[in-house]
């Protein structure tokens, strides 16, 4: 299944994207849903990120290199995306003025969490699993360094992800290997795979849980094949995760009384 959210006549509505057409759901999207044999096509519709209000947290350094192992001893490193105004498919990011460093873009698979986790071990934060998306996880690089991670992460609107939520996923296919590519103004300048993830999704959810509970719709992001992409102003950037989805974007200039007024109704915003 693949949980997508739009805006119909000023609201907001969940609804499963399925043969072309954006089916309305109705229900609780943590619980039952049904469908309520209202539907759009597809191509009529604007997805904006999936859920509303939720928590980002950006784990860092989350590859290995191919052909080698986990150390032993290690625990994954994570930091808490404070962002606020994520976008969704076409969503445009504003580049502050106030940067004088090139801003990132990394395309990445993200988990959204579907109960809440405490102190919870690997497999049962495995099944905490509510779905996958595609996250494009925009970063600061001037604050890229230890003390400051946070900080390059959490700029407002430098988080977007969808289109959709894919329910029908599991960890052992995502382990097996899923490609992630990012593509600057379509040419690929981000490639690698799942199968090189340092952690386990599981790990990863069991670590954080024993620090900070985690709540339904907490989406976490699960690292970037490196080399981040640098990406200028007017630039697209396309994220792609193999059997999960597409999600483009567009880095344009600051302008803060459009950013107030266009935030609602910009494409992807919705």
């Amino acid at each position: 299944m693949l949980l997508g959210r739009t805006v119909i006549d000023r609201t907001s509505c969940f609804g499963e994207v399925a043969d072309g057409r954006f089916h309305v759901l109705d229900g609780d999207v943590f619980g039952d849903t049904r469908r309520t044999g209202k539907s759009l096509p597809l191509s009529e519709v604007t997805l904006g990120p999936p859920l509303r209000d939720v928590r980002f947290i950006a784990v860092m350094g989350g590859f290995l290199e191919p052909g080698t192992t986990r150390p032993a001893g290690v625990s994954p490193v994570w930091v808490p995306k404070a962002c606020r105004h994520a976008s969704g498919d076409g969503g445009r990011i504003r580049a502050p003025a106030v940067l004088t460093g090139p801003v990132q873009m990394e395309a990445e698979l993200a988990v959204v969490v579907g109960r809440r986790l405490r102190a919870a071990s690997p497999d049962e934060a495995s099944e905490g699993i509510f779905g996958w998306t595609v996250f494009n996880d925009v970063t600061a690089a001037e604050y890229v360094r230890p003390g400051l991670w946070a900080t390059a992460k959490s700029i407002d609107g430098f988080a977007s992800w969808g289109p959709w939520i894919r329910r029908d996923l599991t960890e052992e296919r995502v382990m097996d290997g899923l490609s992630i590519t990012g593509a600057r103004n379509g040419v690929r300048v981000q490639s690698g795979s799942t199968r090189y993830y340092r952690f386990t999704p599981g790990e990863i959810l069991s670590h954080v849980s024993r620090h900070m509970s985690l709540l339904p719709g907490d989406v976490v992001t699960l690292g970037t094949p490196p080399p981040a992409a640098d990406v200028d102003v007017g630039d697209h950037y396309t994220s792609t995760v193999e059997e999960v989805g597409v999600l483009a974007n567009q880095l344009v200039a600051d302008d803060l009384a459009g950013a107030v007024s266009g935030r609602v109704t910009e494409g992807g915003d919705a």
